[in-house]
Parts: C-alpha cells; sequence; structure tokens
C-alpha cells in the first residue's frame, strides 16, 4: 500500500466489542417459552454472525445490522460515526432474515420475526446524526404482534417488502403476507392483518 500501512484481518466484535454497547432486553407476551440455550463467556463463536446487512441513509451513514449469539441478539453498529452499538436481546431466535427502514430523518424501523411467533417493530431515534440510537427512545418504541397460527417452533424465512408488509414463508411450504393497516405512533400501537387466515393481535408495548 502506498501509505505503508497493512490492513490486518480483524473479527468485527474485536473492533466493537459487546462491552462498549448499549443493551435492551426486549420482553414479550408469550407464555411458556423455552429457555435459550447458554452460551460460555469463552465462546467466541456466539459472536459470529449468522446473518447480516448493511444500510445507508444520507442522514445516518452506514449501519451494519448483526444477528449473533445463536439468533437472540441483533446489533446495529454505524460505520460512518463513532456512536456506540446498540444491541436488542430478544426473547426467542430471530428468523432470517430482518429488516431496516428509514422513517424520514427521524427514526430507523427494523422488523423481526421471531422463532415463538411474533412479529416485532423497533423504532429507534435517529434526530441527532451524532447521537442515533442514544436519543431518548419513544414511549412505543417495541411493539410486539402475536401470529395467532403460530404454535411451537416456527420456522421459515422472512422478507420485509417494505415499512408496511412482511412475507413469511414457512418451512411448510405455506405462505403468510402480514400487512400494517396502521402503522402506529407514541399513542397508538398499530393494527396488522394477514393473509389468507392468519391474525395477530398487539399487547401493549414495551
Amino acid at each position: 500500500m502506498n501509505s505503508g500501512k497493512i490492513l490486518v484481518a480483524a473479527q468485527l466484535s474485536a473492533l466493537y466489542p459487546s462491552s462498549s454497547a448499549i443493551s435492551h432486553v426486549l420482553q414479550t407476551e408469550r407464555r411458556n417459552l423455552p429457555l435459550p440455550p447458554p452460551h460460555a463467556e469463552t465462546d467466541s463463536s456466539s459472536e459470529h454472525a449468522s446473518y447480516s446487512s448493511t444500510f445507508y441513509s444520507p442522514h445516518t451513514g452506514t449501519v451494519l445490522l448483526r444477528v449473533v449469539h445463536g439468533g437472540l441478539i441483533l446489533e446495529l453498529v454505524s460505520l460512518s460515526t463513532d456512536v456506540p452499538p446498540i444491541r436488542l436481546v430478544f426473547p426467542s431466535a430471530i428468523l432470517p432474515a430482518p429488516a431496516i427502514f428509514a422513517w424520514g430523518d427521524k427514526e430507523l424501523h427494523i422488523l423481526a420475526v421471531t422463532s415463538s411467533g411474533s412479529l416485532f417493530r423497533l423504532v429507534l431515534p435517529t434526530v441527532n446524526p451524532a447521537r442515533l440510537w442514544h436519543d431518548s427512545l419513544p414511549k412505543q418504541w417495541c411493539r410486539e404482534y402475536l401470529i395467532k397460527s403460530a404454535s411451537g417452533q416456527f420456522s421459515g424465512v422472512v422478507q420485509a417488502q417494505g415499512l408496511l408488509c412482511v412475507a413469511i414463508g414457512l418451512t411448510s411450504g405455506s405462505l403468510i403476507r402480514i400487512e400494517a393497516e396502521h402503522m402506529g405512533d407514541d399513542s397508538f400501537h398499530g393494527v396488522y392483518f394477514s393473509h389468507p387466515s392468519d391474525n395477530l393481535s398487539h399487547p401493549s408495548a414495551v
């Protein structure tokens, strides 16, 4: 390299250690969920991402989304600023693939479906690009919607087709399409409906 510097391969978690991240544990209205398998503190494989993607907007810069710890933790890392990462700890494993969208310059919306049959919409503030998700979280920043037909372990592939529509391809060959009639805000949880026959309920936000 012309500068005389050498780029050395490094695990991402070494560059952005989990100790520097802010963590939020998400609650669920699902009952009697099995406990996730324990991870030893020395188990470095738990920090290997099972899924990752990048998101860019002129306001936020480039944001890296990673799913680690066997699908239980979703991490956002700003690659454009020095803002510390944020980690969102789910009550059960996240199905591939969670998605991230911008709502203007004010919010990032994360859509994720879990193996216990819940759709989560997580709303993170981005008004101040120097702080991003470290500003105060809105009142209903975490919204859970229960997929009523889900029983036991829910398995499949998820594709968010925008802020208002999520499609889930189940391993059984069935397809569920979930659409938002009203997305909700700080005072209203939002309303979803699904096709062809499934439906969701929406308990109180975390």
